[in-house]
Parts: structure tokens; sequence; C-alpha cells
């Protein structure tokens, strides 16, 4: 409560002190920066970051259980359109931002790492209902991309910053809306998609080598983790920050699959007791 208590602070000294400026561009510089003086961001499992990933973990949890009544609401075009909506506005506000305030910056913005991807292909995949040729891959990206990223943030702002707001839609509500579509539409996938996104990712990770090196970029954080990573963990420092992402990018794939698997396992079942 006292972290939300600074933050809604920070808030009325952004919206209030310069409202009576007049300086608009800085009241969106101040929502669109992506570091400033009085937010120090969010705290590698502190309050903020636990409660957060406990709060989206609860609501995966309950599209789960409540898969069936979500399933009886219906209106699954409207929703998924709904979803890929909020998906899109959400980069369009972002990068609006970013470059209106003259901070977009090649080296960090473009929109390369894996989560921003992959909210691209949910996009398309939400509005045109495509559950074959796409998601039975894609589901695997929509794990593989935010768990690293929710488990272990890098984030600069919390809540009077857009970033924050980016990040969270970015990934914890993409991946909220990819379980409602694998356990709510029943959308469906397999192991040999599981194997294909496996090698998938792994040839986006050379490419992304290859153009870091080029260009001195570090997209996917294939060059170096977040410094408060390193702070907390120094056995990280002990293999190179490709070891990890591949390590933490496998055991997301096989909790996916694993997830999926014994659902639809636990649904034949059902359906042939029904028989």
């Amino acid at each position: 409560m006292h972290n939300i208590g600074i933050a809604f602070k920070n808030l009325e000294k952004v919206y209030t002190s310069h409202n009576e400026k007049g300086d608009k561009m800085e009241i969106l510089r101040n929502i669109f920066a992506r570091n400033v003086e009085y937010d120090g961001g969010m705290e590698l499992f502190g309050g903020l970051h636990i409660g957060l990933s406990a709060f989206f973990l609860a609501l995966y949890a309950a599209v789960i259980i409540f898969r069936k009544r979500l399933r009886g609401f219906g209106r699954f075009e409207t929703v998924r359109r709904v979803m890929a909506a909020v998906l899109f506005a959400n980069m369009l506000i972002h990068y609006t931002g970013r470059t209106i305030i003259g901070e977009w910056r090649f080296s960090e913005d473009l929109p390369l790492h894996i989560c921003f991807v992959t909210n691209f292909f949910m996009m398309y995949i939400l509005y045109t209902g495509n559950k074959h040729s796409l998601f039975t891959v894609i589901y695997y990206f929509t794990v593989i991309g935010p768990l690293p990223a929710v488990v272990f943030p890098d984030l600069s702002r919390t809540w009077s910053g857009y970033l924050f707001w980016q990040f969270i839609i970015s990934h914890h509500v993409m991946l909220l809306f990819s379980v409602y579509c694998a356990f709510v539409l029943e959308y469906k996938t397999s192991l040999k998609s599981a194997c294909a996104a496996f090698f998938i990712g792994n040839g986006y990770v050379a490419a992304m080598a290859g153009f870091n090196r080029i260009f001195g970029t570090n997209y996917i954080m294939l060059g170096e983790l977040p410094e408060q990573l390193y702070r907390k963990f120094p056995i990280l420092y002990k293999m190179p920050a490709l070891f990890w992402l591949e390590l933490v990018g496998v055991i997301a794939l096989l909790t996916a699959y694993s997830l999926w698997a014994a659902f639809e396992k636990r649904g034949k079942k059902t359906k042939a007791k029904g028989a």
C-alpha cells in the first residue's frame, strides 16, 4: 500500500505541477519517458512485482477453471476483436508517445523482442479467428516471451508511466488472451507444434544475434541480461545470457505444452464418458 501511495503522489506531481506551467510536452515526457527522477521503477521481487504477478496468476487460473462458463457466455467474435483492439491500441499509444517526445531509439524501440513480435501475431489471430495455421505455434511464444519478462522484469517506471501499462498489456494481458483462446475457445496445438516452436524460436535467436552484432544492439537480451538480475543473482555471470535465455525458454515451452496436454487429455476422457 505504501508503494501505491507513493505512485499516486507521483501521478499528482506529474499532472498538477506541469498543468500549472501549461507545458503539455513536459506532461507527455513524464508519461512516456523511459526514465524520470521521481520514479525508481519496479523493484525485482518487491511488493508491486509480487502483487502484480499473483493477481494475473489468479486470472489465468480463473479463466481455466471457469472455462465452461466463459464458453457459455458466447459472443466469441466480439470478445476476440476487443482483445485484438486492446493489443493494437497499446502498441499504437506506446510508439506514438515515444516518437512524440523524441525518445524513440533504433537501439531499443524496434518491435523485435519476442513479446512484441508475438503481440502482432496475436492481433491477427484474434481479429481473424485463425486458430489452425498460426495459433498452434504462436501459443508457445505467448508463454516463452512473457514468462521470463514477468518473472524478472526490468521496468524503469511504475504506475505514473505508460511504459508500466504497456508492459502489463503486452506481457500479462497478452498471455491472458492466449489462455482464453486455448482453454475457452479450445484452439488446438500439439507436440509437433511445440517442436516447431522450438526450432523457429532458435532460428529467430540466431537471426537476432546477427542483427545485434551488426548494429550493436541488445534485442531479446542476447548480449546481457538486465543489471538488477546480475545484482540479485551473481551466479548469472558464470554463463552467457544466451544460456539462461535458452534454459528459461525450454522450461516455458515444456510448461505451456504440459498444461495444454493435461487439459486436452482430461477433456477427451470427459467426452468419452459422456458418449
